[in-house]
């Protein structure tokens, strides 16, 4: 972390404490246009799908039809985490946080579905009862059933050490909530990040560590991949309705409707799909180049079947 934004993240603790896939691309059916529906079925590592459209909703709903359903993820009886982003003190208008609606959508389709319990977790870099506020998620998520609550009290309570036994990272407090839930599901935003350009799923795994210091003070774009590489999500859902595209991460900034959700079960592939449309190369961004290098998933997401609904 550099001066800048360790001042910029110092400050804001202080106050409170397009979509047109390449030609190489396959869609889910011969002739298949724009907006047409596709068959349902489960969702394999080959597979994105991405959903258009400006309500979050109405959007996660065509998804899992596209899908085939939640009951191809979720059983009766299941525990599940939610990891969306939250770490920032913004409104959800602001398109720096996961949307609200989005993340108690999911929550109430998870519980529909017969999950246990659906638990919403981050730990933002700010003040955290800020962030749950401002960003709307803790009461979207309570209002929906869900239990919401940021990791920031204490490392015992919500980590684990584990060993992610990677060139960089080695002992890992890592969240306990993930390491003990039947399903895990990661629920970013796309938007601008001022060091790695673009956070997406990959950076979103951040908020599941206790100490990002290693991170930023080694090989941040290594770390990334080999945390990944050590928990991969059930599935990754990337909200790209709206996002900042500077001054990210904390914003504000300019903000660009992609209107755009995708989903998929390749980390790699999905964020490889969002640096697409945000308008970077993913073989450009190291830390997903290193995470398909480490075996974690597709980079090239034009070689993938695209679902679009």
């Amino acid at each position: 972390m550099n001066r800048r934004d360790f001042i910029k993240i110092a400050a804001y603790a202080g106050l409170g404490t397009i979509l047109l896939p390449g030609c190489g691309a396959r869609v889910a059916s011969p002739g298949t246009e724009k907006g047409a529906a596709v068959n349902s079925g489960s969702l394999a590592p080959s597979e994105l799908v991405v959903v258009q459209g400006g309500d979050h909703e109405a959007m996660l709903n065509r998804g899992f039809e596209a899908l085939g359903g939640i009951k191809n993820f979720i059983k009766s009886g299941n525990k599940v985490v939610l990891k969306p982003n939250f770490s920032v003190p913004r409104l959800s208008e602001e398109a720096c946080t996961t949307n609200p609606v989005l993340v108690a959508s999911m929550v109430k389709i998870c519980l529909q579905a017969g999950a246990k319990e659906v638990k919403v977790i981050d730990h933002p870099f700010t003040n955290h009862i800020i962030c749950l506020e401002k960003s709307g998620i803790k009461k979207a998520v309570t209002a929906a059933g869900g239990k919401v609550y940021a990791l920031n009290n204490g490392i015992d309570q919500y980590f684990q050490l584990v060993k992610v036994n990677g060139k960089m990272l080695g002992d890992v407090y890592f969240s306990k909530d993930v390491l003990e839930a039947d399903v895990f599901i990661n629920m970013p935003i796309l938007k601008h990040h001022n060091i790695t350009e673009v956070t997406m799923g990959l950076k979103n795994m951040m908020g599941l560590v206790w100490d990002r210091g290693v991170f930023h003070s080694s090989d941040l774009d290594r770390c990334i991949a080999e945390l990944i590489a050590f928990k991969k999500p059930t599935l990754t859902i990337l909200d790209a309705v709206r996002g900042i595209t500077a001054n990210g991460p904390m914003g504000p900034g300019p903000i660009k409707e992609y209107n755009q959700l995708i989903l998929g079960v390749d980390p790699v592939a999905v964020d490889a799909y969002g640096a697409y449309i945000f308008g970077k190369k993913p073989e450009k961004l190291h830390y997903l180049r290193i995470a398909a290098e480490l075996g974690v998933g597709q980079l090239d997401w034009e070689k993938l079947t695209v679902k679009r609904v």
